[in-house]
């Protein structure tokens, strides 16, 4: 029974492990998707961040790559230093700016007021302005010490050859159970326990909201883009992102400019 109490505590915590326990405690048929995790437990890890004392550490990227009319999402993780400290995230979201009051009408999301907020930035046009990511990605480079950045391996192939190019280390990331389920069982950890910090950010809070999950037999999830309700592109970076911080943490990764320095021409 004291095992019984445990699961169903558990269930109710997290919506995600709802349908492990009707199936295998109840005994009772549920459906394939549902909901995350409860808004109210990502909430209780929302703390104020100094960026100041972020500066020069050492950090993780998820890029979420959007098609050239959707969101784009970029997380930035930084694992902790102390074992007292938390992971902590900082987010970063596009839009088109031509397409912005369209979208605002036609799925009654404000984008309008997150832009006016400075949660979310516009790209020229009425597409993605996949440059001007790339150069404000690269900004964050000389203030972020960005070991990594994990990506979407579809349709990202040009831009993540760019970031190449400009120094960065892409790291492509599956988007399957098997990449997936590791780190968001472990984002699901550190939210109930409280051991990652955001500020708050209001377009990152919808986006958690929105995500459902699958669950294959062997209880592996994955968000699923298909069956959440809005967007999720911050969810799936923020999960790409965790999953090189969890795996690197604070290690030093060499460069080649260590030995020789910068040559300038």
């Amino acid at each position: 029974m004291e095992a019984f109490k445990i699961q169903y505590n558990k269930a109710l915590e997290t919506p995600g492990y709802e349908k492990s326990f009707r199936t295998l405690r109840l005994n009772t048929w549920s459906y394939e998707f549902s909901r995350w995790i409860n808004i109210d437990k990502w909430d209780a890890c929302k703390k104020n961040i100094d960026l100041d004392d972020l500066k020069g550490r050492p950090c993780y990227g998820g890029l979420d790559l959007s098609s050239t009319t959707d969101v784009t999402a970029f997380m930035l993780v930084f694992p902790p230093i102390e074992e007292d400290e938390p992971y902590i995230v900082l987010p970063y979201f596009w839009i088109p700016h031509d397409t912005i009051l369209e979208r605002v009408r036609r799925d009654g999301v404000p984008y309008d007021e997150w832009l006016d907020k400075g949660l979310v930035f516009a790209t020229e046009g009425n597409v993605i302005h996949y440059g001007y990511i790339e150069r404000f990605i690269d900004d964050l480079g000389k203030i972020y010490n960005i070991k990594e950045i994990a990506f979407d391996r579809w349709g990202a192939v040009q831009m993540t050859q760019n970031l190449e190019g400009m120094g960065f280390t892409v790291v492509p990331f599956g988007q399957g159970f098997a990449s997936m389920s590791p780190p968001i069982k472990e984002l699901m950890k550190l939210i109930l326990g409280e051991t990652i910090a955001h500020d708050g950010n209001e377009v990152l809070r919808w986006m958690i909201d929105n995500v459902y999950v699958k669950t294959d037999e062997a209880e592996n999830i994955k968000f699923d883009k298909a069956k959440s309700t809005e967007r999720i592109d911050g969810a799936v970076a923020l999960v790409m992102a965790l999953d090189r911080a969890i795996r690197n943490g604070n290690k030093d990764i060499e460069s080649v400019y260590d030995d020789r320095g910068i040559i300038v021409i």
